[in-house]
């Protein structure tokens, strides 16, 4: 897998956590202390990736994506089934949406290179030498900005959608507050 695969989905990781810490205060408190502990988790899992490199605990990281969205699809069940949709209106639907979205391809290409390192433990000599290619610098960069861009256009308003983005004082850019003036 190349670097700007790995890169991407590290800046997924990252996005997704923050989303979650950004969610969390706004839930229950055993709800937000799972969200917030499911954040820093896909946070630091998402700095490791860039540090290192390389996938570090894919099988565990491939478990961790799931766990949000397959929660998220718990609590939507029970708000349907209990006829309350206050118990899952405190989540946020687009942010939870994007987070999940983020979780889901990061699930499926971990799984992926789960699945395709298992193939090349057994004997797939040929996809090893493969995946070590190394981009040239400047298709490395353009495509750490590329991805970085894609992640930050979709965290951003999902961030502004939390409770975290909607209580922020400095948020409501629509009013222009000038100080008052003095006349001497």
């Amino acid at each position: 897998m190349s670097q700007v695969t790995r890169s991407w989905l590290a800046f997924a990781a990252m996005g997704a956590g923050v989303i979650h810490l950004g969610v969390a205060p706004g839930t229950a408190i055993p709800a937000a202390v799972v969200l917030g502990v499911l954040g820093l988790a896909e946070f630091a899992w998402g700095v490791g990736v860039l540090a290192r490199n390389r996938f570090l605990v894919a099988r565990v990281a491939l478990v961790v994506a799931f766990a949000p969205v397959i929660g998220w699809g718990f609590v939507l069940l029970a708000a349907v089934a209990f006829d309350n949709p206050e118990l899952a209106s405190a989540f946020g639907a687009f942010p939870m949406a994007v987070a999940s979205f983020f979780n889901l391809v990061l699930a499926a290409v971990l799984g992926a290179d789960c699945r395709r390192t298992a193939g090349v433990s057994s004997g797939g000599q040929a996809l090893a030498r493969k995946s070590h290619r190394q981009a040239p610098a400047y298709l490395y960069l353009t495509g750490l900005m590329v991805g970085a861009l894609a992640v930050s256009m979709l965290t951003t308003p999902a961030l502004a959608a939390t409770g975290a983005g909607i209580n922020n004082p400095h948020a409501n850019h629509g009013e222009l507050n000038l100080p008052e003036q003095h006349h001497h």
